[in-house]
């Protein structure tokens, strides 16, 4: 059984941005700062271009406004493989206050 193409199986619109943004990613008490591009939005998440080293899973914040000190947090739902069209890319999906 085939699936279908990814551009039927969405289910929310996207918005292309091509938005600076930052992403703070947290290595044990450090935590770095990362200059990334936002290349769409949704209401649940992002696709982010320029944040290497990120992993499946991991958990980050990103900064969309420079000016503010508001994060968004995030989880890393996938990432570009290496050589590939996608390979700096990267998935994020908002993380949901599950209070």
């Amino acid at each position: 059984m085939r699936s279908r193409p990814i551009s039927e199986r969405r289910r929310l619109k996207r918005t292309a941005l091509k938005k600076r943004a930052s992403l703070i990613v947290k290595h044990g008490r450090q935590a770095q700062r990362i200059p990334c591009l936002v290349l769409d939005d949704s209401q649940h998440g992002f696709k982010i271009v320029g944040a290497c080293r990120l992993k499946q899973g991991q958990s980050v914040e990103l900064i969309l406004d420079e000016h503010t000190s508001n994060t968004v947090p995030c989880r890393v739902m996938w990432v570009g493989k290496p050589g590939s069209k996608q390979g700096s890319e990267a998935g994020l999906r908002i993380k949901v206050d599950q209070s």
